[in-house]
């Protein structure tokens, strides 16, 4: 028997592969990431940056 408007009414079964497949591929990818990033800075020197003391300051009121 044919209803009226079956054509536009949703689907019944939704999958949740795809999203969740997403979500861990991009936590992975942020991880992998963040650890190249961290191993390939780790060999670099430290870098100091001094920022100038309010008493240094002159007071010109």
């Amino acid at each position: 028997m044919y209803r009226l408007h079956h054509q536009d009414m949703p689907g019944k079964k939704a999958s949740t592969t795809f999203p969740i497949s997403l979500l861990l591929l991009s936590v992975g990818a942020i991880l992998a990431y963040l650890a190249i990033g961290g191993g390939w800075s780790e060999s670099k020197t430290e870098m100091v940056v001094y920022t100038p003391q309010t008493a240094e300051v002159p007071n010109h009121r």
